[in-house]
C-alpha cells in the first residue's frame, strides 16, 4: 500500500515538473472562473433585481401611495386612511396612524378639510433590490368651511420606499 502510494505520488511530482504550463493553464482558468462568478454575482444579479420593471414598479407605488396619503374627505376619513396605510411600512405606518388619529381626523371634522392631490411628475432617484428613493411633485388642492375657494398648493416630497415581500411601500415621506 506505502509503495502504490509513493509511486502515485512520483508519477504525480514528475508530471509537474514536466508539464509547468498545464499547471498555469489550470489556474488561470480556476481563476477565470472564480472571477466570472463573483461578477454575476456582484454585479449581474443586483442589476437584474434593479433592472426597469423593479424601477417602474417602485415609481408606480410612489406615485399611488403619494396620491392616497395627500387624499382625504370629511365623510369618508376612514376609507381614505385605510387606504393610505395600506402603502406604509414600518415607522412611518405608525407615525401616519397616530397624526391622523391626533390631528388631522378633529381638523378635516370640524372644518370639513378636503384633499385632493395630483402626482405631477415623479423620477427614481436611488434604486437598490429592497430599497428606493423617488422623488414625487405633487398639486394639491384644498377646502375647507372657513376657505370655500379651492386653495391649491404644488410641493415636492422624496418618497422613501421598502421592498416588503413583493410590494414597494413607503418608509418615509420627507418634503423637499
Amino acid at each position: 500500500m506505502i509503495s502504490t502510494a509513493r509511486a502515485w505520488l512520483g508519477r504525480a511530482l514528475r508530471f509537474l515538473r514536466a508539464a509547468p504550463g498545464a499547471i498555469a493553464l489550470t489556474v488561470l482558468t480556476l481563476a477565470a472562473v472564480l472571477t466570472a462568478a463573483t461578477l454575476l454575482w456582484s454585479q449581474y444579479l443586483p442589476d437584474r433585481r434593479t433592472g426597469d420593471a423593479n424601477s417602474e414598479a417602485a415609481l408606480s407605488a410612489a406615485k399611488e401611495g403619494t396620491v392616497a396619503l395627500l387624499s382625504y374627505a370629511p365623510d369618508t376619513l376612514d376609507r381614505d386612511f385605510a387606504s393610505a396605510k395600506s402603502h406604509l411600512t414600518g415607522d412611518f405606518l405608525t407615525y401616519y396612524g397616530q397624526f391622523t388619529d391626533q390631528v388631522v381626523t378633529p381638523a378635516a371634522k370640524a372644518k370639513s378639510v378636503k384633499t385632493s392631490a395630483a402626482v405631477v411628475r415623479a423620477a427614481v432617484s436611488e434604486l437598490h433590490a429592497e430599497a428606493a428613493t423617488v422623488l414625487v411633485f405633487i398639486n394639491q388642492t384644498t377646502t375647507s368651511t372657513e376657505k370655500t375657494e379651492p386653495a391649491m398648493t404644488a410641493s415636492s416630497v422624496r418618497v422613501t420606499l421598502t421592498k416588503v415581500g413583493a410590494s414597494w411601500l413607503i418608509s418615509s415621506f420627507d418634503p423637499v
